[in-house]
């Protein structure tokens, strides 16, 4: 059967009146040498022995965007086997396939983040499941929004880790996408790649589980001392700070003693770069502590430039490994460090702090972040109701003993 493999670009140009006819265009290596006479482009490519063609336009701006298009469809079409004869463009050095797009976007992440390891290995991770996916696709301008929905589909069913009775969460696969989001941007932005970004506007998973849990999980006051009770002393001021700092996890560990902690008249302490950290989202913030707090750090011994240095005197590495040790010994199930954090800012908005104020304390960039710490406890809203009493002028006589329900009384005061 004979098959030609590439959509070509040709022009009807009219050679005399009446006559029209189909001309091939010249070549200048890989390049079209653009016809000035007047006519209409269209694209040509075969069907096995039917030859096709289509309207591309009438400047050579839109037939090479035609002609992409083109081989988008018939390659979407090839892959889900409805064709197969491998159809590509004329210029295939044009097209940028998968696996070098993900490397370039890698090193641009490692040159413009030094400072973030384990972004970067997140990213590497997520774009190894890309490929592992979609990666048949082989070009990058080929993916289209129907592989970012299957791809979706596919996570979501796989178990991770290995874990057979598990699944991944819907979080976990909406941060997936937004990490290929990326990816298109900059090829689209950076390297003038020309296509749609296929992650634009997606719509996320929703995450039931998730969704029914309220407000992250927090640690009881109960659960807190029983902590500290297991705890040594090196265990008792890191599980100590954290929930009265909110600090994250690598905030503490890179925490040293130029961080303002040794100012007695400020009793704050500085979250900064350093060589090999960057606070998230690049912002650096002054936290002010517990004047407790700030007595019992400086009051422990500066050995080491680190406030919470290892056994050996160098930056922590294992402090979850530390936690989970002394969870143990307490007894405190599901015990994580950045659990400390959702206890620090649901306690201080129970407390009455505002929200822009916990948002800033937090260093979180989006307000939404901050707002779902805003779901109080079951007794808290409790409290919050039993303290809505009317006022006695407006209380209905009843008989004694009978309980008076909590009537809307606005419209009566307006009058």
């Amino acid at each position: 059967m004979k098959a030609q493999k590439s959509v070509r670009i040709v022009k009807k140009i009219r050679t005399a009146p009446g006559i029209w006819r189909f001309v091939s265009l010249n070549r200048a290596g890989q390049r079209y040498v653009w016809d000035p006479r007047p006519g209409q482009y269209f694209l040509e490519w075969w069907e096995g022995p039917k030859r096709r063609r289509e309207t591309a336009g009438s400047a050579p701006s839109e037939a090479l965007e035609a002609q992409r298009r083109k081989v988008h469809e018939l390659l979407g079409k090839m892959v889900a086997g409805k064709d197969v004869v491998p159809i590509q463009a004329d210029d295939t050095s044009a097209f940028m396939p998968i696996l070098e797009a993900a490397e370039a976007f890698l090193r641009h992440v490692r040159v413009h983040s030094p400072d973030k390891p384990r972004t970067l290995a997140r990213y590497r991770a997520v774009l190894d499941h890309f490929k592992r996916i979609l990666g048949h696709n082989q070009w990058v301008e080929v993916i289209q929004r129907v592989d970012i929905e299957h791809y979706k589909a596919t996570r979501i069913a796989e178990s991770p880790h290995g874990s057979p009775n598990r699944r991944v969460k819907p979080s976990t696969v909406n941060f997936e996408v937004s990490v290929p989001r990326a990816f298109f941007n900059f090829l689209i932005r950076e390297r003038q790649v020309r296509m749609e970004n296929p992650c634009a506007r997606f719509k996320p998973l929703r995450d039931a589980v998730g969704k029914a849990k309220g407000r992250p999980p927090v640690y009881s006051l109960d659960e807190l001392d029983r902590l500290l009770e297991a705890c040594n002393a090196e265990d008792s001021a890191a599980f100590t700070t954290l929930p009265l700092t909110g600090l994250r996890e690598q905030e503490l560990c890179y925490l040293t003693w130029d961080d303002g902690i040794l100012e007695r008249d400020r009793e704050s302490l500085v979250v900064r770069r350093k060589p090999g950290f960057t606070p998230k989202d690049y912002e650096e913030r002054e936290l002010p502590i517990p004047s407790e707090l700030a007595g019992m750090l400086r009051a422990r011994e500066h050995n080491s430039p680190w406030v919470f240095p290892s056994a050996g005197g160098g930056r922590e590495t294992h402090l979850l490994r530390r936690l989970k040790r002394v969870a143990a010994r307490a007894g405190v199930a599901e015990a994580t460090l950045h659990k400390f954090r959702h206890t620090y800012a649901t306690r201080l908005l129970e407390n009455g702090a505002d929200i822009v104020t916990v948002q800033r304390l937090l260093g979180h960039s989006d307000p939404d972040t901050t707002k779902r710490y805003l779901n109080p406890d079951g007794d808290r809203k409790r409290a919050a109701v039993n303290r809505l009493i009317l006022p006695a002028p407006l209380m209905p006589q009843r008989p004694a003993g009978t309980v008076t329900p909590l009537k809307l009384i606005s419209s009566r005061r307006r009058g």
